[in-house]
Protein backbone atom coordinates (compact mmCIF):
# COMPACT_ATOMS: atom_id res chain seq x y z
CA UNK A 1 0.00 0.00 0.00
CA UNK A 2 1.25 3.53 -0.98
CA UNK A 3 1.40 6.50 1.62
CA UNK A 4 -1.36 7.96 -0.66
CA UNK A 5 -3.27 4.62 -0.60
CA UNK A 6 -2.82 4.50 3.09
CA UNK A 7 -3.71 8.50 3.34
CA UNK A 8 -7.31 7.45 1.33
CA UNK A 9 -7.98 4.88 3.44
CA UNK A 10 -7.22 7.00 6.95
CA UNK A 11 -9.29 10.05 5.88
CA UNK A 12 -12.15 7.97 3.79
CA UNK A 13 -12.50 5.27 5.77
CA UNK A 14 -11.39 5.84 9.32
CA UNK A 15 -12.24 9.54 9.87
CA UNK A 16 -14.80 11.97 9.06
CA UNK A 17 -13.41 14.86 7.69
CA UNK A 18 -16.74 16.86 8.71
CA UNK A 19 -16.11 15.67 12.10
CA UNK A 20 -12.41 16.78 11.85
CA UNK A 21 -13.58 20.48 10.81
CA UNK A 22 -16.13 20.80 13.89
CA UNK A 23 -13.55 19.73 15.99
CA UNK A 24 -10.93 21.97 15.16
CA UNK A 25 -14.18 24.76 15.09
CA UNK A 26 -14.88 23.56 18.48
CA UNK A 27 -11.62 23.76 20.17
CA UNK A 28 -10.63 26.68 18.32
CA UNK A 29 -13.81 28.57 19.91
CA UNK A 30 -13.07 26.98 23.46
CA UNK A 31 -9.44 28.26 23.22
CA UNK A 32 -11.15 32.05 22.07
CA UNK A 33 -13.81 31.42 25.05
CA UNK A 34 -10.48 31.42 27.12
CA UNK A 35 -8.29 33.98 26.33
CA UNK A 36 -10.89 36.42 26.73
CA UNK A 37 -9.98 35.59 30.45
CA UNK A 38 -6.83 37.38 29.92
CA UNK A 39 -8.02 40.48 28.28
CA UNK A 40 -7.29 43.59 30.47
CA UNK A 41 -9.87 45.57 29.19
CA UNK A 42 -13.66 43.99 29.74
CA UNK A 43 -15.14 45.87 26.40
CA UNK A 44 -12.53 44.07 24.19
CA UNK A 45 -14.40 40.77 25.34
CA UNK A 46 -17.79 41.15 24.14
CA UNK A 47 -16.92 40.33 20.51
CA UNK A 48 -14.91 37.36 20.71
CA UNK A 49 -16.64 35.76 23.59
CA UNK A 50 -20.09 36.37 21.56
CA UNK A 51 -18.53 35.16 17.79
CA UNK A 52 -16.58 31.95 20.17
CA UNK A 53 -19.91 31.01 22.12
CA UNK A 54 -21.83 31.04 18.34
CA UNK A 55 -18.97 29.16 17.07
CA UNK A 56 -18.92 26.55 20.25
CA UNK A 57 -23.03 26.22 20.15
CA UNK A 58 -23.18 25.98 16.69
CA UNK A 59 -20.74 23.13 16.63
CA UNK A 60 -21.17 21.51 19.11
CA UNK A 61 -24.49 20.93 18.44
CA UNK A 62 -23.72 19.95 14.33
CA UNK A 63 -20.87 17.48 15.91
CA UNK A 64 -23.13 15.61 19.08
CA UNK A 65 -26.79 15.65 16.62
CA UNK A 66 -26.89 12.20 16.35
CA UNK A 67 -27.00 11.77 20.03
CA UNK A 68 -30.57 14.01 20.21
CA UNK A 69 -33.68 12.38 19.92
CA UNK A 70 -34.88 12.37 16.29
CA UNK A 71 -37.27 15.76 16.62
CA UNK A 72 -34.23 17.94 17.97
CA UNK A 73 -32.20 16.57 15.23
CA UNK A 74 -34.33 17.56 12.35
CA UNK A 75 -34.63 20.80 13.89
CA UNK A 76 -31.01 21.57 13.85
CA UNK A 77 -30.63 20.05 10.35
CA UNK A 78 -33.22 22.15 8.99
CA UNK A 79 -34.05 25.49 7.70
CA UNK A 80 -36.83 27.34 7.40
CA UNK A 81 -38.60 30.61 7.46
CA UNK A 82 -35.93 33.13 5.77
CA UNK A 83 -33.36 30.81 5.54
CA UNK A 84 -35.14 28.65 3.21
CA UNK A 85 -32.98 27.76 0.15
CA UNK A 86 -34.26 29.15 -3.44
CA UNK A 87 -35.64 27.13 -5.87
CA UNK A 88 -32.20 27.79 -8.09
CA UNK A 89 -30.17 27.03 -5.55
CA UNK A 90 -31.59 23.79 -4.58
CA UNK A 91 -31.52 22.53 -8.25
CA UNK A 92 -28.08 23.48 -8.30
CA UNK A 93 -27.79 21.64 -5.10
CA UNK A 94 -29.26 18.58 -6.48
CA UNK A 95 -27.41 18.87 -9.93
CA UNK A 96 -24.10 18.40 -7.69
CA UNK A 97 -24.88 15.61 -5.66
CA UNK A 98 -25.44 13.84 -8.76
CA UNK A 99 -22.42 14.79 -10.36
CA UNK A 100 -20.65 13.56 -7.41
CA UNK A 101 -22.69 10.25 -6.67
CA UNK A 102 -21.65 9.38 -10.33
CA UNK A 103 -18.18 10.59 -10.02
CA UNK A 104 -18.24 8.35 -6.86
CA UNK A 105 -19.35 5.44 -9.65
CA UNK A 106 -16.54 5.77 -12.05
CA UNK A 107 -13.65 3.02 -11.59
CA UNK A 108 -11.27 5.74 -11.77
CA UNK A 109 -11.19 8.31 -9.30
CA UNK A 110 -9.26 11.90 -10.72
CA UNK A 111 -8.03 12.75 -7.30
CA UNK A 112 -9.10 13.92 -3.99
CA UNK A 113 -8.71 17.39 -3.85
CA UNK A 114 -10.94 19.67 -6.07
CA UNK A 115 -7.52 21.39 -7.32
CA UNK A 116 -5.79 18.21 -7.52
CA UNK A 117 -4.00 18.22 -4.63
CA UNK A 118 -2.80 15.52 -2.76
CA UNK A 119 -4.55 15.77 0.53
CA UNK A 120 -8.43 16.40 0.64
CA UNK A 121 -9.44 20.22 0.63
CA UNK A 122 -11.14 19.62 4.43
CA UNK A 123 -8.22 18.04 5.64
CA UNK A 124 -6.01 21.30 4.63
CA UNK A 125 -8.89 23.82 5.77
CA UNK A 126 -8.41 22.39 9.29
CA UNK A 127 -4.79 22.03 9.44
CA UNK A 128 -4.72 25.64 7.74
CA UNK A 129 -7.37 26.97 11.08
CA UNK A 130 -4.47 25.08 13.40
CA UNK A 131 -1.57 26.60 11.45
CA UNK A 132 -3.34 30.43 11.84
CA UNK A 133 -4.10 29.90 15.49
CA UNK A 134 -0.54 28.78 16.26
CA UNK A 135 0.90 31.65 13.95
CA UNK A 136 -1.10 33.76 15.24
CA UNK A 137 -0.68 32.89 18.89
CA UNK A 138 3.38 33.15 18.00
CA UNK A 139 3.52 36.31 15.86
CA UNK A 140 0.23 38.10 16.02
CA UNK A 141 -3.00 37.60 14.83
CA UNK A 142 -2.08 40.60 12.18
CA UNK A 143 0.75 39.28 10.67
CA UNK A 144 -0.67 35.86 10.51
CA UNK A 145 -3.97 36.70 8.73
CA UNK A 146 -2.27 37.93 5.25
CA UNK A 147 0.13 34.39 5.33
CA UNK A 148 -2.98 32.68 6.08
CA UNK A 149 -5.18 34.30 3.12
CA UNK A 150 -1.89 33.84 0.70
CA UNK A 151 -1.37 30.23 1.55
CA UNK A 152 -4.76 29.25 1.16
CA UNK A 153 -5.53 31.26 -1.64
CA UNK A 154 -2.00 29.36 -3.36
CA UNK A 155 -3.22 26.27 -2.10
CA UNK A 156 -6.71 26.17 -3.93
CA UNK A 157 -5.12 27.75 -6.57
CA UNK A 158 -6.55 31.25 -6.96
CA UNK A 159 -4.21 34.02 -8.97
CA UNK A 160 -1.86 35.98 -7.63
CA UNK A 161 -3.47 39.24 -7.66
CA UNK A 162 -6.46 38.03 -6.56
CA UNK A 163 -5.04 36.24 -3.59
CA UNK A 164 -2.70 39.52 -2.96
CA UNK A 165 -5.90 41.62 -2.91
CA UNK A 166 -7.30 39.26 -0.08
CA UNK A 167 -4.63 39.52 2.33
CA UNK A 168 -4.51 43.11 1.91
CA UNK A 169 -7.95 43.29 3.00
CA UNK A 170 -7.38 40.49 5.91
CA UNK A 171 -4.71 42.55 6.97
CA UNK A 172 -6.92 45.79 6.46
CA UNK A 173 -9.58 43.90 8.79
CA UNK A 174 -7.12 42.37 11.54
CA UNK A 175 -5.95 45.95 11.81
CA UNK A 176 -9.55 47.47 11.98
CA UNK A 177 -10.22 44.98 14.87
CA UNK A 178 -6.84 45.87 16.89
CA UNK A 179 -8.02 49.76 16.50
CA UNK A 180 -11.22 49.52 17.68
CA UNK A 181 -11.32 46.60 20.37
CA UNK A 182 -8.11 47.89 21.37
CA UNK A 183 -6.42 44.29 21.28
CA UNK A 184 -2.59 44.17 20.80
CA UNK A 185 -2.99 42.09 17.87
CA UNK A 186 0.25 42.98 16.52
CA UNK A 187 2.04 41.05 19.19
CA UNK A 188 2.74 37.84 19.19
CA UNK A 189 4.33 35.45 22.37
CA UNK A 190 7.31 34.44 20.98
CA UNK A 191 7.97 37.06 17.99
CA UNK A 192 7.21 40.94 17.94
CA UNK A 193 6.38 40.43 21.47
CA UNK A 194 6.01 43.97 21.99
CA UNK A 195 3.82 44.90 18.95
CA UNK A 196 4.78 47.57 15.96
CA UNK A 197 5.45 50.30 17.38
CA UNK A 198 5.35 52.08 13.99
CA UNK A 199 1.29 51.24 13.36
CA UNK A 200 -0.83 54.33 13.68
CA UNK A 201 -3.36 53.50 16.88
Amino acid sequence: MTAQEWYQHIIEDVIDAEKVILTVMLGMSIYMLWDTTNFSIESATRFPRLSGGIVFIGSALLLFRGYFPDRIESLILSGGGAFEAGEEFKNREEAMEAEHTSEQNEPETKGVSTVDRPIHDSVFTSLSIVGYAVLGYAVGLLWATPLFVIVYGKWFRIGWIRTIALAVIGFVIAYSFMVVLNVPMDAGKFFIQGGASWLPS
